[in-house]
């Protein structure tokens, strides 16, 4: 099994290719669904990806797709954390999971999409989707749904299938380690967008989509082209100054492309064309090595949510600059007070609350 990358009409496609060298029809079939309803091109790869993983197994198994069952899913998801990834090998003593609990969930999402499309669009009479989930009463979700006064007590659906995450740990940058990995930028165009993912809070795919007409110089803002959340496309994010002045340094200096992409190559055989996310890791690992900081572009997104905490922002204000639909994703995911901010907020209340009890204090 194996993805292969085709260009059609100037846009990236995936096919997956079976061992005789021939695309795998349902999966071909089923990207071609997400693209017409507008799934964007990562998530079309990492679904390719997925799924050469899941026929992967199958092929182990000696099972074809429409064979599958509870018991057949619940073997794959010990294959998907096996370190060994094989069928074969029987596990005799505890060792390191291959996958992450969320990544097994997240390509257990993609498998089960997969299945959900074959029976509503294709002739495939199984609905796994029910068979995967048990009505539960509790109140164990992330968030309060809509009328939960009402609905609080009353059962609902859970996937039988996904695994408990442990609560990840999500790091920010400290100020000093901004200014060195600033200062390792080795031009101004990755200085200008490391700028962008810290000011602006954006994820790498929105900076890498903005054009030159997005930016704003006279309020110091940019407006949003292109987001993965409908909440977040179109929406305004504010930089400095000096930031707005990188800008402009960098289409005089720099740009001089037939594009309005922003973000371009500036050297080798494609130059002048838009920078693509692989480029864009390559920024972030050389700066990773210069710094010997263990970025990565999302943390400079936690580290702007979490200092505008810090300052006092309201969650509904940093909710509508990153983009979010629901105020929970960013109470849950982005806004961490640092050890340094919780001892000074505790020190700030503990001396308060001595200054308060110093009549009743014994002598």
């Amino acid at each position: 099994m194996k993805v292969q990358e085709v260009l059609i009409d100037d846009r990236k496609r995936y096919l997956l290719i079976d061992g005789d060298n021939k695309p795998v029809v349902p999966v071909l079939k089923f990207l071609k669904y997400l693209d017409n309803i507008g799934k964007a091109e990562n998530t079309l790869k990492s679904y390719c990806h997925y799924l050469k993983f899941y026929f992967q197994f199958l092929n182990e198994k000696e099972k074809e797709y429409k064979e599958v069952d509870l018991d057949l899913l619940a073997e794959y998801i010990s294959w998907l954390r096996s370190p060994y990834q094989s069928t074969k090998v029987v596990q005799f003593q505890q060792t390191k999971a291959r996958r992450s609990e969320r990544t097994v969930n997240t390509m257990m999402t993609c498998v089960q999409s997969f299945y959900d499309y074959l029976m509503r669009i294709e002739d495939y009479e199984k609905d796994l989707s029910e068979k995967t989930k048990k009505q539960v009463i509790g109140n164990h979700r992330s968030f309060k749904p809509f009328l939960h006064h009402i609905s609080r007590g009353k059962p609902h659906d859970k996937n039988i299938l996904k695994i408990k995450e442990p609560r990840r740990e999500v790091l920010t940058l400290t100020k000093d380690q901004i200014q060195s990995i600033h200062d390792s930028c080795s031009n101004i165009r990755d200085a200008l967008l490391v700028r962008i993912l810290y000011e602006g809070g954006l994820r790498i795919g929105e900076a890498l989509s903005l054009w030159i007409e997005d930016f704003d110089i006279g309020s110091t803002s940019i407006q949003v082209r292109e987001s993965k959340t409908v909440s977040g496309k179109g929406r305004r994010i504010y930089v400095s100054g000096d930031t707005m002045n990188v800008f402009q340094d960098y289409l005089i200096d720099y740009h001089d492309a037939d594009t309005n992409y922003v973000f371009i190559n500036l050297t080798g055989p494609n130059k002048g064309e838009p920078l693509n996310y692989q480029a864009a890791y390559d920024v972030i690992k050389r700066i990773r090595k210069k710094t010997q900081i263990d970025i990565t572009p999302h943390m400079l997104r936690h580290t702007y949510a979490t200092e505008l905490h810090e300052q006092g922002v309201e969650i509904s204000i940093i909710q509508k600059l990153l983009g979010h639909s629901n105020v929970q994703t960013t109470i849950n995911t982005y806004v961490h007070p640092t050890d340094d901010t919780i001892r000074k907020e505790w020190k700030k209340a503990h001396d308060k609350m001595k200054g308060d009890n110093k009549e009743n204090d014994f002598k």
